[in-house]
């Protein structure tokens, strides 16, 4: 399937965006010593799946009314996965973390279902007409530059084959608990995107436009000099976006921007505010499904008895 888009109206966006009432990033740094009531969630399921989400995975693709120019993309955003701290017998006890466990059947999940990880750069590059995007599109992208992010998703990445793009506050790589600069080129080299998550985590919603263009355009050039990479994408810290800063991205040489929204639909006019749907701690794999926007009738999961699937796949 060859999927083009117009190009994009840079018109200011005219919809309120979500943000946290409290600073993200201080919440990341200070939930794990905080004491949580563990999920009654179970564990994400593996084959053979149990009847609920087989009967889910099975049902018809969900219906969306688009309108002229939009199109089906689910942009997924991490920020831990398999933070030992934030886990209990197994089960997140945070939000912003998703064990190793229930990351990996995603992924698992995804593959099966036939879906083709693409980065926020391809996106763009497709936006422009200068690339076609593959059938079934999604896109996994991590916020901040956490150490597990290379620890523990980056390794489960490559096992499936799949990229994903990594947006890192430049001021914090090098510190305790996040990723080096050696770590980051390490995934680089293994395909993954590496973009701008700022410089320190501000909410550029509240800052001034010197500031703003100092988180904008100053982290694009550490990361053109300490990793040789020209940033195409960029990600707002707490999803914060005010009128004004789309041209600042454009004339810093961003391409496309990402903000927080639960929605698989994208529009190329909002090209620097592409929606991207957070997965929680707390959600299992039927959570997960659920935001899917192609299921999985006609493909072989939906072709055989569990049973037979789960002999067929050992």
């Amino acid at each position: 399937m060859q999927t083009r888009f117009p190009v994009p109206n840079l018109h200011a966006l005219t919809f309120h965006v979500f943000t946290f009432h409290v600073s993200l990033l201080l919440c990341l740094l200070a939930t794990a010593a905080l004491p949580v009531a563990a999920s009654s969630s179970p564990l994400a399921n593996s084959p053979p799946y149990g009847p609920d989400l087989r009967e889910r995975l099975c049902a018809p693709d969900p219906t969306y009314n688009l309108k002229e120019g939009e199109f089906l993309l689910p942009v997924f955003l991490y920020h831990f996965v398999g933070r030992e701290t934030l886990e209990r017998n197994g089960y997140s006890v945070s939000r912003f973390n998703v064990t190793a466990a229930d990351f990996e059947a995603q992924l698992a999940l995804l593959r099966a279902l036939g879906y083709h990880p693409v980065t926020v750069g391809e996106i763009a590059a497709a936006m422009d007409g200068k690339a076609t995007l593959p059938e079934r599109p999604v896109a996994l992208t991590f916020d901040d530059g956490w150490r597990e992010q290379y620890d523990v998703a980056f390794p489960v990445l490559q096992r499936y084959g799949m990229r994903a793009t990594f947006f890192v506050s430049t001021s914090f790589v090098g510190y305790p608990r996040f990723m080096t600069w050696e770590e980051l080129a390490e995934m680089r080299d293994a395909g993954m995107e590496i973009a701008s998550h700022g410089r320190k985590h501000i909410n550029l919603a509240d800052a001034d436009d010197p500031d703003a263009w100092r988180e904008i355009a100053w982290s694009r050039e550490t990361l053109e000099e300490k990793l040789g990479v020209s940033a195409a994408s960029f990600a707002y810290p707490f999803g914060g976006y005010r009128k004004g800063l789309p041209a600042m991205l454009e004339r810093a040489g961003y391409q496309i921007a990402v903000g927080v929204w639960a929605a698989p639909i994208q529009r190329p006019e909002s090209r620097y505010y592409l929606r991207r749907i957070e997965v929680r701690g707390q959600d299992d794999l039927l959570a997960f499904l659920n935001r899917l926007p192609w299921r999985g009738a006609g493909t072989p999961l939906c072709m055989l008895e569990p049973r037979e699937r789960w002999h067929e796949e050992q």
